[in-house]
């Protein structure tokens, strides 16, 4: 019965590598999720959500949701996940996160470039509140060191292991 967990572990990654190549076939998209990370979209989305991105086939429109990687000043090579609320010529792009509180000012006020087709990932095609709580946990959204990374690998095992006692799955 020990070896049940090295099954359902591995069933599990199976599952997570098929949808997730599937999903990127259907939706064209590099990499076709994303889980917000910050505050700066609330009240339309929050901390842990998953969202499902889709290949922005043309210039995304005020209003539009994107996920886009940053450059300085905001921490290069990080995901940025705000709606866009202007366009320029050549579809450069103006955005700002929805909460006036954490975000009083487009990014490009902080000094964020125009954002361009370029260093877009995706646009916001779904969101599924909360499920990417999980993530969060077991993955480092940020270069914050190793420290970081052994405390959520920690918690991850945690409740990865009540979970098998509170399912007796052992």
């Amino acid at each position: 019965m020990a070896e049940r967990w090295i099954l359902d572990v591995f069933s599990f990654a199976v599952i997570l590598f098929v949808v997730f190549f599937a999903a990127k076939y259907v939706l064209h998209v590099s990499w076709p999720f994303a889980v917000v990370s910050s505050w700066s979209m609330m009240p339309d989305l929050r901390v842990g959500d998953f969202v499902i991105l889709s290949n922005t086939k043309s210039c995304p429109q005020v209003g539009d949701i994107v996920v886009y990687i940053a450059s300085l000043p905001f921490p290069p090579g990080e995901w940025v996940i705000h709606r866009v609320i202007a366009v320029g010529p050549g579809c450069s792009l103006i955005t700002k996160g929805d909460n006036a509180i954490t975000n009083p000012i487009s990014d490009q006020q902080y000094g964020e470039p125009p954002v361009t087709r370029d260093n877009i990932i995706g646009e916001v095609a779904l969101i599924v509140p909360y499920v990417g709580v999980f993530p969060l946990i077991v993955r480092p959204q940020s270069a914050a060191g190793v420290g970081l990374w052994l405390l959520r690998l920690s918690v991850f095992l945690a409740l990865i292991a009540a979970y098998y006692v509170a399912f007796k799955r052992m």
